[in-house]
């Protein structure tokens, strides 16, 4: 246990006093709900000054900055504008980069600049612009920019998203670089990344930054590859032999930043490490004891902040985690608290984009979302809006369909399949919808 006392369990079911502005829309005869936004929301901080952070979380801080509207540039330490977790940084190129990392100063307070990034010893130069990856950073004699993502994940040469803070009387940028200018630049990588990018937001089979849907209920593997912009590819039939397993759930499990999956068979808890491509090698088996947890089996991504991906489930209303250790091996159960048979299956997500690993589930019709602390601690739960009970039964994590660097969650009802896009700070779009035919599935 990590938490003592009964306070914290009234606390992780109680409703917030604060309101919700809630959005109702009618999409389909369906009631759908959009949650108001509120631009630029609060940072979280998931990692410390100059410790390991995730790729997530470098991208959240990033967007923290471009959000807020205010962040013009200036070369000037004395201008330095606030992180949103207690840090202040100065608002030009280097000073968005040393912020997204979340770098200490150096001994004379000042962030550093493009000339000390090329000397840092805390960065890796990339040996080709195609190695980049969401956090990482191109660097130039002058200027330095952080890398979000590929344009075309399947075809490099059509350039890439960056952040970039770049001269005098703008803000924070946010915008495509092309190839011919991205090779003016070196991919530099932060010693203390973490190599996960989609832990908590559900699979990337593919490997293309688009989160994928996935399902074994036929019996047969059956993968969606997202395209981007809430579209997906056609089923890819991977393979049967799936009768036997619990519902199968994403995760990168041996931490080499490709999802893998997991099920339980006989008590036991298989692993197929993904390979990339839709392709995954054959199950390893890690252990039994697995059978009271298999019906409500859940990837969380990072609750206890140390990098790698961890698991839960629930059995006789208490919730339990495992940490996992990277290697496919994970360690013991972890208790976290009572109170959860009124709830639906949960799943796991970063739904305030902080960068830690989130639970939400629904209950007499209302979606709850309790935001990770680290430490596999939670906080009170944020009801988000009623309208979910249709959705309650096959409500999935469906990682980031639309690109936009947020963890989506799906859900299918009559046959229709639902998306709804997330905004970060727990809000999302109304929904977005696919179909028909995807209930055999589901």
């Amino acid at each position: 246990m990590n938490t003592t006392g009964s306070g914290f369990f009234r606390s992780l079911f109680r409703r917030p006093l604060a309101a919700i502005a809630v959005v109702t829309t009618l999409v389909a005869g369906m009631l759908t709900i959009q949650l108001a936004v509120e631009s630029p929301p609060q940072a979280r901080a998931a990692s410390s000054v100059g410790g390991s952070i995730s790729r997530t979380e470098v991208i959240a801080r990033a967007k923290y900055w471009y959000d807020r509207g205010d962040t013009w540039y200036s070369q000037d330490q004395s201008d330095a504008i606030s992180d949103g977790t207690g840090g202040k940084y100065r608002p030009d190129c280097s000073g968005l980069i040393a912020m997204a990392w979340h770098l200490p100063k150096k001994s004379d307070g000042w962030d550093l600049n493009t000339d000390d990034f090329h000397s840092y010893s805390g960065k890796a130069w990339l040996s080709s612009l195609h190695d980049l990856q969401p956090g990482d950073a191109m660097l130039r004699d002058g200027h330095v920019e952080l890398f979000e993502k590929w344009v075309d994940a399947g075809d490099h040469t059509r350039g890439s998203w960056v952040y970039s803070e770049n001269d005098y009387g703008q803000k924070t940028n946010h915008n495509t670089d092309s190839w011919s200018e991205m090779n003016t630049y070196r991919g530099i990588r932060y010693d203390k990344i973490v190599n996960r990018t989609s832990g908590p937001d559900g699979a990337d089979f593919n490997s293309d930054g688009v989160g994928d849907i996935f399902s074994a209920a036929t019996g047969t593997l059956t993968i969606w590859n997202g395209k981007g912009s809430n579209n997906f590819a056609a089923a890819d039939l991977i393979g049967g032999g799936w009768g036997p397993y619990s519902r199968p759930i994403a995760g990168d499990f041996d931490g080499d930043g490709i999802s893998d999956l997991a099920a339980v068979a006989d008590g036991k808890l298989h692993i197929w490490n993904g390979k990339g491509s839709n392709n995954f090698a054959a199950a390893i088996v890690t252990g039994p004891g697995w059978t009271p947890y298999a019906a409500t089996l859940l990837s969380l991504g990072d609750v206890n902040k140390d990098g790698r991906d961890d698991i839960g489930a629930v059995s006789e209303g208490t919730f339990y985690v495992w940490n996992g250790k990277g290697d496919n091996k994970f360690g013991a159960a972890d208790a976290i608290g009572p109170g959860w048979s009124i709830y639906s299956r949960p799943i796991g997500g970063d739904f305030d984009g902080d960068g830690i690993g989130d639970i939400a589930a629904v209950n007499a019709g209302e979606l709850h979302i309790w935001n990770g602390k680290g430490s596999n601690n939670f906080a009170a739960d944020v009801v988000t809006g009623p309208g979910w009970a249709p959705y309650a039964a096959t409500l999935m994590t469906i990682g980031d369909i639309d690109s936009d660097g947020r963890t989506d969650i799906g859900a299918i009802s009559d046959d229709m399949l639902y998306t709804w896009s997330g905004r970060g700070d727990n809000k999302f779009a109304a929904a977005d919808v696919h179909g028909p035919g995807w209930a055999p599935y589901f």
